[in-house]
């Protein structure tokens, strides 16, 4: 099984009104939702989560990237940092048991159809020079 990864942005705020809670951004709160989430569904050996100061959408927040070597790579805006984690992890189930992350569009959790921003190709897989 490939590692997929999960990037998600910690330094999002919860709204564009609105930085932090109690001095916690709203990126910090999804990735500590994401942890408890991801390990309820077993998820922690087969995503790593990582965390990354900034993915320039500060006017849609919370951002979110799953990625893996071989699959497509899907880019999500406007995840809630409130109630966000659980559609995404529950895509994470969806994204690491497709051999080329290619979940139906309709099988997507709602809050995750609505979010997704970009969907990317996977990278080349380079073959040796002849």
């Amino acid at each position: 099984m490939t590692q997929t990864t999960l990037f998600v942005c910690s330094s999002c705020r919860f709204s564009p009104n609105e930085a932090s809670r109690n001095g916690i951004s709203g990126g910090q709160h999804l990735i500590e939702q994401l942890q408890q989430a991801l390990a309820a569904q077993n998820l922690q050996d087969a995503v790593h989560l990582e965390p990354v100061r900034c993915m320039a959408g500060c006017q849609q927040p919370c951002n979110v990237s799953l990625a893996a070597p071989g699959k497509l790579t899907f880019i999500l805006s406007q995840v809630s940092p409130i109630d966000g984690a659980a559609s995404v992890s529950a895509f994470c189930q969806q994204y690491t048991a497709c051999a080329d992350g290619r979940v139906p569009y309709r099988e997507r959790p709602v809050a995750v159809q609505k979010a997704t921003a970009f969907v990317l190709p996977p990278l080349p897989i380079n073959s040796p020079s002849t």
